[in-house]
């Protein structure tokens, strides 16, 4: 069995390791900044960060999530992708003996599907940005996937990527036509058009009512801040979007046993 003790520990510090990397990614990238040989610094005071003050999770908390030197609050979504890093890989590995074809090579495409939606989720959330480079490659993926995880079929993938993108960008061109304006950014359409590569057509109407749910939830939030969503401040549907199929991802197969539907990936 792949879930023992010890590797059940490896896969969620790699996966806490890869989830800091992807919040170095989604702080860096959209700056122009080096994401590989420049240094991690405070963005404060520019104090250089030790190996002992980059150990995942840990270092955040022993500094009580603070710079070592000025005291400046670090940002606490990098404790959180962290965690959520550490959490899909977990999940990647329970998911794995219950997955059809090489469980190995199943458990790690599904962790690459996670991961990439968490770094489509934070930069979405930190500045709306969707980039081509990350998701026009996660749709392909879950195309390719479909070698090793036979479910859903490629039909129901393909299914799947079409009639994401076909409905959102539907829904965009609409909005505009009748308001004159952008409601939609361009890269939502193609995120769900991955999410339907990866999951199937039939995930589709489930993964858009949450995450319709969630941004609803979100706006509410906002308003309770005093800074009402919608109109000049937009509420970011593919961080949405990708908190809803990392949702399906994990909560798929207990429905499933619920009330007896065809989930695609994870039966």
């Amino acid at each position: 069995m792949l879930q023992t003790v010890p590797m059940t520990l490896t896969t969620c510090v790699l996966g806490s390791v890869i989830g800091s990397f992807v919040a170095l990614v989604a702080d860096r990238w959209p700056r122009g900044e080096d994401i590989i040989v420049a240094p991690s610094r405070c963005r404060t005071c520019g104090h250089r960060l030790g190996p002992a003050n980059l150990v995942p999770v840990i270092s955040y908390c022993l500094q009580r999530g603070r710079c070592v030197r000025c005291r400046a609050a670090l940002p606490a979504d990098l404790v959180l992708a962290e965690l959520c890093g550490a959490g899909i890989a977990w999940l990647a590995l329970a998911r794995a003996p219950d997955l059809p074809g090489p469980h190995l090579a199943g458990m790690v495409a599904l962790a690459i599907f996670g991961w990439g939606l968490l770094l489509l989720a934070l930069l979405d959330a930190r500045h709306l940005w969707l980039p081509d480079a990350i998701t026009l490659p996660l749709a392909l993926a879950g195309l390719a996937a479909a070698a090793i995880l036979p479910e859903p079929t490629l039909a129901a993938r393909l299914g799947g990527a079409l009639l994401g993108y076909a409905a959102l960008e539907g829904l965009r061109r609409a909005y505009r036509a009748w308001r004159g304006r952008e409601g939609l950014g361009g890269g939502d359409p193609k995120l769900l058009a991955a999410i339907g590569a990866w999951l199937g057509a039939a995930s589709l109407p489930g993964i858009v009512l949450v995450a319709a749910l969630l941004g609803l939830g979100w706006a509410g939030l906002e308003r309770l801040r005093g800074r009402p969503a919608g109109g000049a401040v937009p509420i970011p549907l593919g961080t949405a979007l990708a908190i809803s199929a990392l949702l399906w991802l994990t909560f798929a197969p207990w429905a499933q046993s619920i009330i007896g539907n065809e989930f695609g990936l994870l039966r």
